[in-house]
C-alpha cells in the first residue's frame, strides 16, 4: 500500500488521500498559556425558524429551509419564541457555532424540518443534537404494535415538525444512518477521574465514559456548562475532547467541531500543536479545552510539524481511534506573507544559549523555542516565571521576544 505525504507550504492546504478502504474521505493555540494569532472572520447573514433558546448560553437554535440547524450565540440572552422566523448577521466560532448579532424577528412559521443526532429517548420525548446545541421535540402517541417509527441513541434522522404551544411536535420522522460521533452540550452534573454525568435538555442525561488517554482541563469542575464530543458504541459515550461552554464562545480560530451535517464520523479540529511524533499528534484546541490526539496512519507520512504550529485537522474514528484524514500548516511564508506568532507563558523548565523550553502554566506540554544569536537569554534560569512569543522561521518556533518579572527583552 502506497503513503500518501503531507507537504507543509505557507498557507495552503495539504489534503491526504488515504488509501482506499482505510478511511472515508471527509468535507471540508491556545491553552492557558500558549497562544496562536485568529483567523479572519466573514460576516454574512442566516436565516432560520426557532427550534430553541438558551437563556444561559445566551443562544437560539435555528433551522434553515433545507433542515440545516446552526446555534446563533449573542452577548445577552434572546427572548424569542419557539417558532418565530429571524435573520441575524453572524460569524463562525471554531466550534461549529455562531456569534451572532443584529437580530430581526419575522413571521411565525407553523412547520419547520431539521436534520440531527438523536442522544436520548425518554418516552415521547427524543432529545436531539444538531449545530453545537441540543434540544427536543415531542413524539406523537403511537398506535399499538407501531414500531415503524421507532430511532435509537446514535441514529441521524431527518424531521418534519409543527410548533404547537410553545413545543415542537414531530409529524414525521426519517433515520438516516447512525454517527459514531456525538456533539453533546448541558451542565456537569457528576466528575469522576473516569466518567461525568450531564444534564442536558428537558431532564435529560447522558453519561459519558471518561478515557485514561484524556487529561481534562485543570479548571474543569461539576456545575460548568461545557459542550463535548464523544464517540458512540454499544450503547456507551465516550469523551473525545470537551471545553467551557464561555471560551468556546469567543473563539474563532480555536476548537473542535463536526465536519458536516452528513458525515457526523469526521472532526475538524483548530488549534496549536503542543507535542508531535512519528505516530501522532496532540493539538492544544483553545482555551478551556481538553488536548486531542490525533493517530498518524502508518499509510500517511508527515512532514515535520513543531510544536506551536497552528493547523486545522480533518480526523475520523477508525476501531475507535481519532485518526489523521486531512492536515493544514499555517506556516511563515517566504514571499512576505503573514507569519503566525506564538506566545507561552509558564515557567522556565531549561535554557541555553540557542534554546529555551517553557511549561505553560496550565500543565501542558512543554513549549520550545529556538534562541537566535540576536537574543540574549542568559538572564533567564530554570524555575523563572516567563512569557515569551516567537515565530515559525524556515518551520521552526523561533524566539522574537521575552519578558520576565516585568523586564522587556
Amino acid at each position: 500500500m502506497s503513503k500518501t505525504s503531507i507537504q507543509l507550504v505557507g498557507r495552503s492546504l495539504a489534503a491526504v488521500t488515504i488509501a482506499a478502504g482505510a478511511l472515508t474521505s471527509a468535507s471540508s493555540a491556545f491553552a492557558s498559556g500558549i497562544h496562536a494569532s485568529a483567523r479572519a472572520s466573514v460576516v454574512h447573514t442566516v436565516q432560520g425558524t426557532v427550534l430553541s433558546d438558551n437563556l444561559v448560553r445566551h443562544t437560539l437554535v435555528v433551522a434553515s429551509p433545507s433542515g440545516q440547524v446552526r446555534t446563533l450565540r449573542f452577548s445577552a440572552a434572546q427572548h424569542v419564541a419557539v417558532g418565530t422566523e429571524v435573520s441575524a448577521q453572524v460569524s463562525a466560532l471554531a466550534d461549529g457555532t455562531f456569534h451572532a448579532s443584529a437580530l430581526h424577528t419575522h413571521a411565525r412559521a407553523h412547520s419547520v424540518r431539521l436534520h440531527a443526532t438523536v442522544v436520548s429517548t425518554r418516552g415521547r420525548q427524543l432529545v436531539l443534537s444538531s449545530g453545537g446545541s441540543v434540544f427536543s421535540i415531542v413524539r406523537p402517541r403511537l398506535k399499538a404494535h407501531d414500531s415503524s417509527t421507532t430511532v435509537q441513541v446514535g441514529e441521524e434522522v431527518n424531521v418534519n415538525a409543527n410548533f404547537q404551544g410553545g413545543s415542537l411536535d414531530e409529524t414525521t420522522i426519517q433515520g438516516t444512518g447512525t454517527t459514531a460521533v456525538v456533539s453533546l452540550e448541558g451542565v456537569v452534573a457528576t466528575l469522576t477521574s473516569t466518567s461525568m454525568t450531564l444534564n442536558m435538555e428537558e431532564g435529560a442525561t447522558a453519561t459519558v465514559t471518561i478515557p485514561s488517554s484524556i487529561t481534562l482541563p485543570s479548571t474543569l469542575a461539576a456545575g460548568d456548562q461545557v459542550e463535548l464530543q464523544a464517540s458512540y458504541a454499544n450503547q456507551i459515550f465516550t469523551l473525545v475532547t470537551i471545553v467551557n461552554d464561555q471560551a468556546a464562545a469567543t473563539s474563532a480560530s480555536n476548537g473542535v467541531n463536526q465536519s458536516d451535517q452528513s458525515q457526523n464520523s469526521t472532526l475538524q479540529i483548530e488549534g496549536a500543536v503542543v507535542a508531535t511524533s512519528a505516530t501522532s499528534l496532540t493539538i492544544q484546541p483553545g482555551d478551556g479545552a481538553s488536548q486531542v490526539v490525533v493517530t498518524i496512519p502508518s499509510t500517511v507520512t508527515v512532514a515535520p510539524v513543531v510544536v506551536g504550529a497552528q493547523v486545522h485537522v480533518v480526523a475520523g474514528l477508525v476501531a475507535g481511534v481519532l485518526t489523521l484524514i486531512s492536515l493544514e500548516v499555517q506556516a511563515s511564508s517566504s514571499n512576505g506573507g503573514d507569519a503566525m506568532t506564538t506566545e507561552a507563558e509558564g515557567s522556565v523548565v531549561s535554557v541555553s544559549s540557542t534554546s529555551l523550553v517553557i511549561q505553560p502554566n496550565d500543565q501542558g506540554s512543554p513549549v520550545s523555542f529556538t534562541v537566535p544569536s540576536t537574543i540574549d537569554v542568559s538572564s533567564l534560569a530554570a524555575g523563572n516565571q516567563v512569557q515569551a512569543s516567537g515565530d515559525l522561521v524556515g518551520g521552526v518556533l523561533t524566539l522574537t521576544h521575552f519578558e520576565l518579572q516585568g523586564q522587556d527583552h
